[in-house]
């Protein structure tokens, strides 16, 4: 990846550790039912997709089985890291639903920017 696209994925990473660091309200009351299950799928997404364009316009060619499961793998990990350093934190548990959620994501992220935007548009994002 170009160092442009590391310090994206670095600096997403920070905002997400932060995000996590912040004590959550004990009676945080959410706006509808699994609320918290969207912000990790589209958080985590939004992770993938920033590690899929780097690997993408990376100037290199990568073989479509790196391309997909690069930035899946690689978000799920970094929530299941993130899962665990809640332990740490007051008021935040970690939660296998959460790591679920954070691996959805990054799966329909990889799905849609794979199988539907780069399809469409053969190339034109590419290098």
């Amino acid at each position: 990846m170009r160092p442009s696209f590391i310090a994206l994925t670095i600096a997403y990473c920070a905002g997400i550790f932060w995000l996590s660091s912040s004590v959550s309200p004990v009676d945080a009351t959410p706006r509808f039912p699994q609320e918290d299950k969207v912000a990790h799928i589209v958080l985590y997404g939004g992770l993938a997709a920033v590690v899929s364009f780097g690997i993408r316009r990376s100037g290199k060619p990568a073989s479509f089985r790196k391309q997909f499961w690069a930035p899946v793998v690689f978000a799920s990990l970094y929530g299941i890291s993130d899962e665990i350093h809640q332990l740490f934190v007051p008021h935040r548990f970690c939660e296998f639903g959460d790591m679920l959620a954070n691996a959805t994501g990054a799966l329909l992220a990889q799905l849609v920017l794979c199988y539907v935007i780069w399809r469409l548009n053969r190339g034109r994002i590419a290098q």
